[in-house]
């Protein structure tokens, strides 16, 4: 379900969106924080340490973002191998459920609309890190497969990615009605209720 749904409620519409883009550029500050301390020059020289939103936001992940609850920002320019490749690329998804972590405070504590946006905002993240996860071109997960998985994974990468968005977008649409992705999005909730309540919240 995408974010138009929730323009009935233009307060936590705007809340929800902004919070989802603040998330977007996580996920790419995250990667581009990891990749520099591992020397990588290249998301220092583009921008990716900045807080520059024409550096990280891509306007059809945008749109997507907007229609379906899923978007992309552009994606951080790394060059590293590896166990340090796949680290760099996890860190992606681990910013998705940093903000969602974060979210979810946020919902507890401010008033309305910024705590029901929170919580919006919560469930997308939850969302985009577990698509993250998978390892579909070009997502995160694949990175990770290309970084430290065997020949024929890498080949098996190489035969998804060369359908370009719409293979994305068909094992994105196969994923969720097959129940998968909720799963691990309630898996994902799981794990930071049980944080929550470890903090006494």
């Amino acid at each position: 379900m995408g974010l138009l749904s929730y323009l009935s409620d233009p307060g936590v519409f705007l809340v929800a969106f902004l919070l989802a883009v603040l998330g977007l550029m996580l996920h790419n500050l995250a990667q581009a924080w990891l990749a520099d301390r591992y020397g990588d020059p290249g998301p220092r020289r583009h921008g990716f340490l900045s807080l520059d939103l024409r550096v990280h936001l891509e306007p059809l992940g945008l749109l997507l973002l907007l229609l379906l609850g899923f978007g992309w920002p552009r994606f951080v320019p790394y060059r590293l191998f590896g166990g340090k490749e796949a680290r760099v690329a996890l860190m992606g998804p681990l910013g998705f459920l940093l903000a969602a972590f974060l979210y979810g405070l946020f919902a507890r504590f401010l008033p309305y609309p910024f705590g029901e946006g929170a919580q919006v905002a919560q469930g997308l993240m939850l969302l985009h890190a577990a698509i993250y996860l998978f390892p579909v071109p070009p997502l995160d997960g694949a990175r990770v497969v290309y970084a430290l998985g065997s020949r024929e994974a890498r080949a098996l990468m190489d035969r998804l990615a060369s359908y370009g968005p719409l293979g994305f977008l068909l094992v994105f649409l196969v994923l969720s009605y097959t129940g998968v992705t909720g799963a691990v999005v309630r898996g994902l909730a799981g794990l930071l209720g049980y944080l929550y309540r470890a903090m006494g919240l």
